[in-house]
């Protein structure tokens, strides 16, 4: 093989060599896990619209949909690292290794009865078979907050732990009176209910004590339930939101659905990520409703867990830099510094003068006792170093208390007195010899 050919083919490896460096880097191999609910839930579908939103506005980037039994099993997931994103709600158990992203929504508290149990607010669950919510879901811990704050006490006999579908079979059949669901407005689960004229929405209250009659004031009752409760909402189910149904706006509350993240997921994902969201907000509103009330403001706020630092930077991205913020405090500082600066400058130029005026000082006298040398009778020789001497050893001894400088003009005065010296000693000899 000749020389040509051999480095023809060594630039055509290292360009192999590079061209695979690159693609492999714009690919990501690991799929973006993210980890929902049951896949007719709501949680399925705003996870499923995000992710595809994701992967259309980053090719490199590949999602994973996931579902799960509910926030519970959400949150484990990120805690043991098996997903990278969950939707979980504002209220849940975590530790350190989860951070949220946004709040997408807010989920709010149906309470959907049988008519002919006649339930018109809490108090009259006691006697009425009712799900509070599977157990690995959100739902259960808020109901059951909400009625250890209310005092309503379900025997253990008619309490069920079911999940949304569950429960909804269960209401059909008879087998139960009650079934609470923490949902986004406009789901489907309550709509199909709610169409059956079996079936109602009753309100998030409770009865005035000694009054049959009258209800606590809704706000009170759940502004109330917050001081114990505090990633509650005060909520409400807005007039007709079902099949004409309720009649009026209906007291409730309710929780924030949250975008969640491993703590140690990417950076530079998180970000994007939040970004796509917002992006595309006006896209993923139109094919789910409940993410049309998209906002960064409100998506950042009451949050349970920290932002993530990727989420983080994107909504602090139009924040002015620490520089901009305090410019006017750093401007004055500089002129603060520059006066300062021109003061020591100017103490240094007058300490300066005084040191070049005390050599010049030790100059003149070192000069004085070179011209009188010719004049000088042989027994003024010996006075004559000695206040050659004085002189050295009083500039030295300025020179350690730093009232003279070690520069140019103190080696000047040093070889003055050497060349002075020098003299003193030739004029010696030669007035000894006459």
């Amino acid at each position: 093989m000749s020389w040509t050919n051999f480095l023809l083919a060594l630039i055509g490896g290292i360009l192999c060599w590079v061209a695979w460096i690159v693609l492999a880097g714009a690919t990501r191999t690991d799929p973006v896990v993210i980890s929902t609910g049951s896949e007719q839930g709501i949680y399925f579908q705003v996870g499923k619209e995000i992710g595809d939103s994701y992967m259309n506005r980053h090719q490199a980037v590949r999602c994973e949909v996931i579902p799960s039994e509910g926030s519970h099993q959400n949150v484990a997931r990120l805690q043991d690292g098996t997903a990278d994103v969950a939707i979980v709600q504002n209220d849940a158990v975590a530790d350190e290794r989860v951070r949220s992203l946004a709040i997408l929504y807010t989920e709010v508290l149906h309470l959907v009865c049988r008519k002919d149990a006649d339930v018109e607010c809490l108090n009259d669950l006691t006697g009425h078979s009712t799900s509070l919510g599977s157990l690995s879901g959100g739902t259960y811990s808020l109901v059951e907050e909400l009625l250890r704050f209310s005092r309503v006490k379900i025997p253990a006999e008619h309490q069920r732990n079911l999940g949304f579908s569950q429960s909804a079979e269960a209401l059909r059949s008879g087998d139960l009176d009650a079934a609470f669901f923490l949902v986004g407005l406009g789901s489907e689960i309550i709509e199909d209910l709610i169409a059956s004229p079996e079936f109602e929405l009753v309100p998030i209250q409770i009865r005035a004590v000694g009054s049959e009659g009258t209800f606590v004031s809704e706000r009170a009752f759940i502004d109330g339930f917050r001081t114990h409760y505090p990633h509650a909402k005060v909520a409400e189910i807005p007039l007709m939101s079902y099949e004409g149904s309720p009649t009026g706006p209906m007291p409730s509350v309710g929780i924030g659905a949250v975008l969640a993240c491993r703590a140690d997921w990417d950076e530079e994902l998180a970000n994007d990520l939040v970004q796509t969201i917002f992006a595309h907000r006006a896209v993923l509103g139109r094919k789910i409703s409940l993410l049309s009330g998209l906002d960064e403001q409100s998506s950042q706020t009451q949050l349970q867990f920290p932002l993530h630092r990727g989420a983080e930077a994107y909504f602090r991205r139009n924040e002015p830099g620490f520089l901009a913020e305090n410019a006017e405090s750093i401007g004055v500082l500089i002129t603060v510094a520059l006066l300062l600066a021109s003061g020591l400058h100017g103490i240094k130029k007058w300490i300066d003068q005084r040191r070049k005026n005390r050599v010049d000082v030790y100059y003149g006298r070192v000069q004085q006792i070179l011209d009188s040398i010719g004049h000088q009778r042989v027994s003024d020789f010996g006075a004559a170093l000695l206040d050659l001497e004085e002189i050295e050893s009083t500039t030295c001894q300025e020179l350690i208390e730093e009232r003279l400088d070690a520069d140019h003009s103190f080696v000047i005065l040093q070889n003055m007195i050497n060349r002075c010296r020098a003299e003193i000693e030739r004029a010696e000899t030669a007035a000894g010899r006459t």
